[in-house]
């Protein structure tokens, strides 16, 4: 018994120490460095060395990190195998001092291995491809080149990819080998592919929908027996997504059932609803308070056409309209439409009201939207207190394009556009005009938090009876998004009373800073100038100000406070604006 109880003590003492050695050990510390070869190449290598990997693990003793420091240096001679460099020589030092350990790894790469010969093919259809004939003009890899695996596998994966883009499906490497002379520092590479036939479009196989087949075979790019293109089945898919009618789309190259030299093309789509309700709130010191309804119709009928009903009401403006638009598709998707539009406008230099109807199309051409119109504009204006009547046949034509990172808060991006209107007295019109705008705003980001933001817009009109031009085609300046410090259209030409009425001539520019010092909330400094002309001699308008920028759930609010420079008596306005950048 007092052996046993001998025993006990000598193994709870041993426990004891054990535990107390482990609980009072404090934990190692590592760095690890590698020295000889560029920075890039020593953060790759870095980054795949266990040692470096585990250097923070509560599992970290001596002789586990002595044991991942003799295992680095057979890691390192294999990653480097994969940049061509097969006998390097490898220096490694493991220091220690107190607490601090530091594992040293001094790289001399040695001569590279370089390719000998690139012994690339094609059979098959492939071999007769304008594409495959070009791809091996310009392969990316080539003799003299220093060997690189992972370039190998992105060229030798650059081949069945292209094979997959082209119809290719049974296309496959029947040779895909680098053989390396490791005492003579060469390497030959053997890419043979076999293509295979090139399968052709089959059958394009759409569900049943609320619109109809005939009106979605029109947005089909390719026709039945064509050679496949990857292009042309992922252009079909983009085609249907811009139709506007389904909410989700599915187009799927149906390889499995290929047969006889065709893949079938399988269509899922998943339709929006058939009435869509909108209503919105916003506000703007121009039009203050504004309310926004509308009503659509997704699918009138069969045929894909649509009805639209648009309300917007303000303390300024009030618009009513309506819309029945029907596709017209041709290889990009096209519309065609039918509106009217009533309108009231009260600002502190005019009142009108109008009422036009007409027709339009639009269309995305060379990366634009296109979009040609033709009205017919009634307009009763009063201007200075003078009463117009005028009756116009319009036609127009507007290019606009967006380019942005983000639309709602952008960074980098920009928005252009071009308009062009006009009228003659031989066609139905009261008057002869032609017009021209041009509008653009560029913004770009510097630094972490910073933007630069400017936007100009250009204006010239040519008419025959200026006192019957309307109102809503003359040009004014003035207010949120022209000439900050001045108020809503208050600003361009006046008659001998004194009274603004607008002008043939526009040219409005700004520029601006912004800042955002905490994470949704920053600041801007800005100056405005411009005007509204009929003579090009008339004086020129300017302001400065500061602002307030919040990123809220809804938009970027914008809150300036801005004073006319031009006129020393004008007060300093506030501004806000709720709304995306672009």
């Amino acid at each position: 018994m007092p052996a046993i109880a001998s025993l006990y003590r000598l193994l709870f003492i041993f426990i004891l120490i054990f535990f107390s050695s482990v609980s009072l050990s404090d934990p190692i510390k590592l760095t690890v460095k590698i020295n000889g070869v560029d920075e890039a190449l020593s953060k790759t290598l870095l980054n795949g060395l266990s040692i470096e990997k585990q250097k923070d693990s509560d599992r970290l003793n001596q002789r586990y990190l002595e044991k991942l420091h003799t295992s680095a240096i057979e890691e390192l001679r294999t990653m480097l195998t994969v940049f061509g460099y097969y006998q390097p020589d490898i220096n490694a030092e493991l220091h220690h001092d107190k607490d601090n350990w530091q594992a040293i790894y001094t790289i001399a790469l040695g001569e590279p291995v370089k390719l000998s010969l690139v012994d690339l093919s094609f059979i098959g259809e492939a071999a007769e491809d304008p594409e495959f004939i070009k791809l091996k003009k310009s392969f990316a890899l080539e003799p003299g080149q220093q060997l690189n695996h992972q370039k190998y596998e992105a060229a030798k994966k650059s081949i069945l990819t292209l094979g997959i883009s082209r119809g290719y499906f049974d296309g496959k490497l029947t040779q895909s080998e680098v053989e390396v002379d490791v005492p003579k520092n060469i390497a030959n590479v053997y890419l043979h592919y076999d293509s295979g036939v090139r399968y052709r479009f089959g059958q394009t196989l759409f569900p049943d929908t609320v619109v109809g087949e005939p009106l979605l075979e029109k947005l089909v790019p390719y026709t039945e027996g064509e050679p496949y293109l990857n292009t042309k089945a992922l252009t079909l898919r983009k085609n249907l997504s811009d139709s506007g009618y389904f909410d989700s789309v599915s187009v799927k190259t149906n390889r499995a059932e290929r047969d006889d030299g065709s893949v079938p093309m399988d269509i899922s789509l998943e339709e929006k609803p058939r009435q869509l309700y909108t209503a919105g709130l916003g506000y703007g010191t121009d039009t203050g308070a504004r309310l926004s309804l509308g009503w659509e119709n997704r699918y009138v009928n069969k045929r894909g056409h649509r009805l639209e009903a648009n309300a917007r009401l303000s303390q300024v403006t009030n618009t009513v309209s309506a819309d029945y638009v029907m596709p017209f598709w041709s290889e990009t998707i096209n519309t065609v439409g039918v509106n009217t539009e009533f309108k009231q406008q009260d600002t502190d230099t005019s009142e009108s009201e109008s009422f036009a109807v007409g027709g339009y199309y639009k269309r995305d051409r060379w990366g634009w939207d296109e979009t040609g119109s033709l009205k017919v504009l009634q307009e009763n204006f009063d201007i200075s207190d003078e009463s117009e009547s005028t009756l116009l046949l319009i036609p127009g034509m507007s290019w606009s394009r967006t380019w942005a990172d983000n639309t709602i808060y952008t960074k980098h991006g920009a928005r252009l556009s071009l308009s062009l209107s006009g009228a003659s007295e031989a066609v139905l019109s009261d008057i002869t005009f032609g017009q021209i705008v041009v509008r653009g705003k560029f913004i770009q980001s510097f630094g972490e938090n910073s933007r630069f933001i400017t936007r100009g817009s250009v204006g010239a009109t040519q008419v025959s009876d200026f006192d019957r031009l309307p109102s809503s085609l003359r040009f004014f300046t003035g207010g949120d998004n022209s000439i900050r410090g001045f108020d809503y259209q208050s600003l361009g030409p006046e008659n001998s009373d004194g009274d603004v009425v607008g002008g043939r001539y526009l040219a409005v520019g700004s520029v601006e800073l912004e800042h955002m010092f905490l994470k949704d909330w920053g600041g801007a400094i800005f100056s405005d100038f411009g005007n509204a002309f009929n003579s090009f001699s008339d004086p020129i308008e300017y302001s400065v100000g500061v602002g307030v920028r919040w990123r809220s759930p809804v938009g970027l609010i914008r809150v300036d406070l801005a004073k006319g420079l031009s006129d020393k008596d004008e007060p300093i306005a506030l501004h806000i604006v709720i709304g995306p950048d672009l």
